[in-house]
């Protein structure tokens, strides 16, 4: 009970930052230069589970991951997915963003997904069970074409016989396309 509780309060708690920037940006008038990264990427880079579920096949590790961004137009959402793994399994993590510009070519956002482990049991970057996830990260410009991101992902119910979290942080450089 106690999990379904601490599971609802997360998701809340995520629930909100992902509407924020949706309440947050109605009332802007058109008039505003637009704020924020407004364009789709593929990048890669290093990541790593950094919690340990105290069972088997559960260690913090550490792997890459292949992240790419669409954005959905006119709006402030993006569907995005992360490839992560390591030398066990990989865990495909397909998301649906909430994003908000923070300058001119910088996004802070917040996500919610699915994350499909390989091999139900070995140890992935995101746990070793299939799990809802969410996510915050940011991302930016930093040269024309050119993007870096950085993101933290919980599992929410990612480990066999733990309590504990898997928790990813990764990041990496993209191109714009």
């Amino acid at each position: 009970m106690k999990r379904f509780i601490k599971s609802c309060v997360t998701i809340s708690a995520l629930s909100s930052l992902l509407i924020a920037p949706v309440v947050l940006s109605a009332g802007q008038a058109s008039a505003q230069p637009k704020k924020g990264f407004d364009g789709n990427y593929v990048g890669g880079g290093l990541s790593g589970q950094v919690t340990n579920g105290g069972q088997q096949n559960d260690a913090a590790n550490l792997g890459g991951n292949i992240q790419g961004r669409v954005k959905i137009k006119n709006t402030p959402i993006s569907a995005r997915t992360k490839v992560l793994w390591n030398n066990d399994a990989t865990a495909i993590n397909p998301e649906i963003s909430a994003d908000l510009g923070i300058n001119k070519s910088t996004n802070l956002y917040g996500a919610v997904g699915y994350s499909f482990i390989e091999q139900d049991g070995q140890s992935s970057p995101l746990g070793n069970k299939d799990s809802v996830t969410a996510s915050i990260g940011v991302e930016s410009q930093v040269k024309k074409g050119i993007v870096v991101y950085s993101n933290a992902t919980v599992s929410l119910d990612g480990f066999d016989n733990s309590k504990t979290l898997p928790v990813n942080v990764g990041g990496g450089v993209g191109f714009k396309f």
